[in-house]
């Protein structure tokens, strides 16, 4: 008989290393949400709340949420060329515009490739030669719209007027002129002029050409994710505003074209706060999709995988997350996967790697000769939840860590300070002392805006007013933060951090 344990699996924590994925991918309905709103193009997330999931689902699925005809792009902007896109920022400009333009050069340039041959439009077709001639292809990848031959575009002078194709002159564009590296473009204010020049020149051609066919051809979206990928200490300020150059492109073009032509961004929320952008909290509102799970997703989300593997094991399909484990509640009567849910910041990253230390628990006290103790192998033991807490919790820490070590990189110190306290729960004056003994700035004003970070990312919780429960940014995501009595730590925290239950702590 082909016990449980034998079979089950639950996936990749990483979406990008996960070949299954596309066979068992649960969508919470963000993207429906976004593809049926025309204003909303920000997909925002957390670490690990699973925007590159999402993301490859689209990819291969656009068909289910786009109309027949419409067109789909999609760039994982992992290994993009950020240093050359560096030297594109519009002088004298904001940061926050800096990289507006040649952003909507990229996107622009992209959507003539994919929509040529489908529209008929003169304008199209001579935007197609001129991406022809500098490119050397018709349809180049983004790697080669952002590679060597952007720094040709040094070389181009292209007239303000009225715009002629067959009048241009593309020689000094040809091989035999001679290449020119990023360091020449990044030595010579004079190169970087010219390079930016010819973007906006060719941009204004491209929008044109756009304009005059998308209103009554297909509609075009064109999605990023991996966004992330540039952001380390190394080149923390320039990608702010890079990423801001992002946003600010995909909000003008998604107004100009009303939606036909609409970018979406996957974006971690995170990220989000920290870029300089006008009326920031408006485009969230407005623009933004908050990607978020409830525990009716989440359990779909697991059954999801489980019964893929349950399927290719010739096993019976289980119907509700309780059949997955071996007794109905745990200790202070809650239900297993409510007791591990509570131990997570409500991402499927976190469950899928708590389910994976559940199996391997069992797997190694199953194959260990020298444990007595005999394992319910066709069910998930609960007695394997509570052994591998320890382990998911150290992971828990290094992924908050992981998340904000570039943007913020004091959450080192305030994980320290709550680790030195060495208790679960703590007031303001415990806090500030330990601050204090660890060396941290410590004025009103920077210990209540610690409190309030270490609460927006349900790294603590509170009690409101005269309500039991512990009030957590995961599990109420409304919540804002309030001066309180007493702080508690994330129960997923406890292990990681080594802090001793308080008895006032349930």
């Amino acid at each position: 008989m082909t016990m449980m344990i034998d079979w089950i699996d639950f996936g990749q924590v990483s979406a990008e290393r996960d070949e299954n994925l596309s066979s068992y991918f649960f969508e919470n309905g963000v993207l429906q949400a976004v593809v049926d709103n025309r204003y909303r193009f920000l997909v925002l997330g957390r670490k690990g709340a699973g925007k590159t999931a999402v993301f490859q689902h689209f990819n291969e699925n656009y068909g289910r949420y786009l109309n027949e005809g419409d067109i789909a792009v999609n760039l994982s902007l992992q290994n993009y060329s950020w240093d050359v896109h560096s030297l594109l920022s519009a002088e004298g400009k904001a940061s926050s515009l800096a990289y507006i333009q040649s952003w909507k050069y990229i996107i622009y340039l992209l959507c003539v490739k994919e929509i040529a041959g489908k529209v008929k439009s003169k304008k199209i077709r001579d935007a197609v030669k001129i991406i022809e001639r500098i490119y050397s292809s018709p349809v180049p990848s983004l790697g080669q719209v952002i590679g060597q031959k952007l720094l040709q575009l040094s070389k181009l002078k292209l007239p303000s007027g009225a715009f002629d194709f067959e009048g241009l002159n593309f020689d000094g564009l040809s091989a035999d002129g001679g290449e020119i590296s990023f360091t020449e473009v990044q030595k010579d204010d004079g190169l970087q002029v010219q390079l930016n020049r010819s973007i906006e020149r060719l941009t204004d051609i491209f929008e044109d050409a756009l304009t005059e066919c998308v209103e009554n051809g297909p509609r075009i979206v064109i999605s990023f994710d991996r966004i992330d990928e540039a952001w380390d200490t190394a080149s923390f300020e320039a990608s702010q505003r890079i990423i801001a150059g992002l946003v600010g492109a995909s909000e003008f073009i998604n107004s100009k074209f009303r939606g036909k032509l609409r970018p979406i961004v996957f974006l971690r929320e995170d990220i989000f706060e920290t870029i300089d952008l006008n009326d920031k909290n408006k485009l969230r509102s407005d623009c933004g999709q908050l990607l978020a799970w409830s525990k009716e997703g989440l359990s779909r989300m697991i059954l999801e995988r489980v019964n893929f593997y349950a399927k290719n094991a010739g096993q019976s399909e289980l119907l509700k997350i309780e059949e997955l484990f071996d007794k109905d509640q745990m200790r202070q009567q809650r239900a297993p996967f409510d007791h591990i849910m509570l131990r997570t910041m409500v991402r499927p990253r976190d469950f899928i790697r708590f389910f994976q230390l559940v199996r391997e628990d069992m797997l190694q006290r199953r194959d260990n000769p020298f444990d007595e103790e005999d394992v319910n192998a066709d069910r998930l033991e609960c007695q394997a939840i509570y052994n591998v807490e320890p382990a998911y919790s150290e992971w828990l820490v290094e992924e908050l860590k992981d998340e904000w070590r570039t943007q913020f990189p004091m959450i080192n110190s305030l994980l320290a300070t709550i680790q030195s306290m060495g208790k679960t729960n703590f007031d303001r004056v415990d806090f500030e002392r330990a601050l204090k003994a660890n060396g941290a700035s410590c004025t009103s004003n920077d210990v209540t805006s610690y409190l309030r970070f270490l609460f927006d990312n349900s790294i603590i919780g509170f009690r409101v007013g005269k309500s039991n429960q512990w009030r957590y940014k995961c599990f109420f995501s409304s919540q804002g933060f309030v001066e309180s009595e007493l702080y508690k730590v994330h129960d997923g925290l406890h292990r990681g951090l080594n802090l001793t239950e308080s008895r006032a702590a349930s």
